[in-house]
């Protein structure tokens, strides 16, 4: 597992140093991880609504891409490693709720040299699905 994925998400886990900004927009949080898994929790609020009164589709987009992103950089092995999306796609299959306890479950597909490739949902306590997703990372490798 890469150590610097490690090294962050511990001193995220531990509260020495805070959630990253876009964290606390969406927001997730952390609750476990391994090399190429990632549980994220999250609650949509007031803020997170549409004009229609609905969560809007970004809130899932971004927690989704989130929790892939992290599943990929989990399994990268050198701490120099990066990797970034190039293709994000989520499909929301029931409306998200509000004010409702989520879950955020990714795994890692494929790792290649340059790509790696996550897929994972948003569901809640009983394992109802309410948005799943891909992402496609380009991966940069020092040489």
């Amino acid at each position: 597992m890469n150590p610097r994925a490690v090294e962050t998400l511990e001193n995220i886990l531990s509260g020495a140093v805070p959630y990253p900004g876009m964290w606390e927009t969406v927001p997730v949080r952390l609750e476990s991880y391994a090399r190429g898994e990632i549980l994220m929790s999250t609650m949509a609020g007031e803020r997170h609504l549409n004009a229609f009164g609905g969560v809007h589709g970004g809130y899932a987009a971004a927690a989704l891409d989130t929790a892939l992103g992290l599943a990929v950089f989990t399994s990268l092995e050198e701490a120099s490693a990066r990797h970034t999306t190039v293709d994000l796609g989520v499909k929301i299959v029931k409306r998200i709720p509000l004010e409702t306890a989520l879950l955020v479950e990714t795994s890692l597909v494929h790792l290649s040299r340059s790509v790696g490739v996550s897929q994972g949902v948003i569901r809640d306590a009983a394992g109802v699905i309410y948005a799943h997703g891909t992402t496609t990372c380009l991966i940069k490798r020092a040489d």
